[in-house]
């Protein structure tokens, strides 16, 4: 059975990788496919513990995923729904991608090439750029 993994920032290249994702569940009926979106951990480990209590930080990260996943259902994988699950983890983008196809394991990673914007690039990286270096599955990167 193929194990897709389709990681989303929710910005409109990732949806473009999302498409290209749900073309490929069409083709294995079978697949199944872990859609990822990691909200990237800028700040120390010792503050995330009390992420929570942050009223507005939490609220508008659990409201983003929320829609993104709920804009991906609707739009990208309404036919094969029941063969994707939603995950939502805190953490280096990157790193929680690779782990995740490692510990899956994933046959394939979809990917848009680059993220919401220009900061987050500067503050992170190229996410997509240290996937395709790090990750030990193949990784398709959509433009």
């Amino acid at each position: 059975m193929k194990k897709f993994i389709y990681a989303t920032d929710g910005s409109d290249i990732a949806k473009k990788a999302g498409q290209v994702a749900a073309e490929w569940m069409e083709k294995w009926p079978e697949a199944e496919l872990l859609m990822l979106y990691v909200i990237p951990q800028i700040l120390p480990d010792a503050v995330y513990p009390y992420w929570s209590m942050m009223p507005g930080e939490a609220a508008k990260d659990n409201a983003h995923a929320d829609e993104i996943e709920r804009q991906a259902r609707e739009q990208l994988f309404q036919n094969c729904n029941d063969r994707v699950r939603f995950e939502v983890v805190i953490g280096d983008p990157a790193s929680i991608i690779c782990d995740e196809a490692k510990e899956l394991p994933a046959d394939l990673i979809f990917m848009g090439s680059h993220g919401r914007g220009a900061v987050d690039r500067l503050l992170l990286g190229s996410v997509s750029y240290r996937v395709l270096h790090r990750a030990t599955v193949p990784v398709l990167i959509v433009k």
